[in-house]
């Protein structure tokens, strides 16, 4: 296994909205589209005003921390941890 990467890099982001809930479906990243198997965890941080939704996703025996900014509209991809 590689280790666990840190970035903080803009990502597109296919989603699914169920009732008031907004999930990842999959994600664009270094030319792949990446299918979301499974949400094992998802939590919310605040930094001054700002509302982040923190998601974190496996695909294919890999891990990936996805996050949303609220007041932005934007996707980021913030850790990598990948065989």
């Amino acid at each position: 296994m590689e280790g666990m990467n840190q970035f903080n890099e803009p990502i597109n982001v296919w989603v699914l909205f169920t009732g008031s809930a907004v999930q990842p479906w999959c994600f664009f990243w270094k030319g792949r589209q990446i299918k979301v198997e499974k949400i094992n965890l998802v939590h919310t941080s605040k930094e001054g005003v700002n509302i982040f939704y923190h998601f974190s996703i496996s695909s294919g025996g890999n891990f990936y921390c996805l996050r949303f900014d609220v007041n932005k509209l934007k996707w980021s991809l913030e850790t990598v941890e990948e065989e």
